[in-house]
């Protein structure tokens, strides 16, 4: 489970980090609200998709498409919280990728906070519901290619042997009638 779990965060940080990048590079470092919230959403949408059991599996769109529905939910939900308390100034200059959110009310000077910036914010709330998602996910119940059923299959088959015995009986009957019945003739 801790694996599932380190492997949906890694999921959600990749997914989180690109799109914090791509939306760095558009000009929205440090995005106005709408801006942080829609690409949130967004992120939600992504690790719904991709964490957990992915869409592309076998039997899992309906599984993907409410995780993603839920991720999309949360992932505003976790941008609210993540503006609001995560007011923690980034330690490391980022260049062009950081820079102070005036929408938050930041100094103008300062590098940003985890909060305000595209790509530590989304990385963040990607990345926990990728945890989460990942974690959540039972491999179990997932079939691995060329395994064979988990079924044991005994010298007489699958069935059961109080139903053979009653089919047999049924068999007997059927054939023992029509006997009785020529009989009678």
């Amino acid at each position: 489970m801790l694996g599932r779990l380190i492997l949906g965060i890694v999921k959600g940080l990749i997914v989180g980090g690109l799109l914090g990048f791509g939306l760095a590079k558009l000009g929205f470092a440090a995005p106005i609200a709408i801006v942080a919230y829609l690409a949130a959403a967004l992120a939600g949408v992504l690790v719904g998709l991709v964490a957990g059991k992915p869409i592309w599996a076998k039997d899992a769109k309906i599984e993907a498409g409410m995780k993603a529905f839920v991720g999309a939910l949360l992932g505003a939900g976790l941008m609210y919280a993540a503006r609001r308390w995560l007011t923690m100034e980034v330690p490391a200059p980022l260049g062009e990728l950081g820079g102070a959110n005036l929408s938050l009310g930041e100094a103008a000077g300062s590098g940003g906070t985890f909060g305000g910036l595209a790509i530590t914010s989304l990385a963040a709330i990607a990345a926990l519901l990728g945890g989460f998602y990942e974690a959540d996910n039972d491999p179990s119940d997932e079939e691995k290619p060329g395994a064979k059923p988990a079924v044991k299959a005994t010298a007489g088959g699958n069935k059961r042997i109080a139903a053979s015995a009653a089919a047999d009986e049924l068999d007997d009957d059927l054939e023992v009638e029509p006997e009785k019945k020529r009989a009678k003739k």
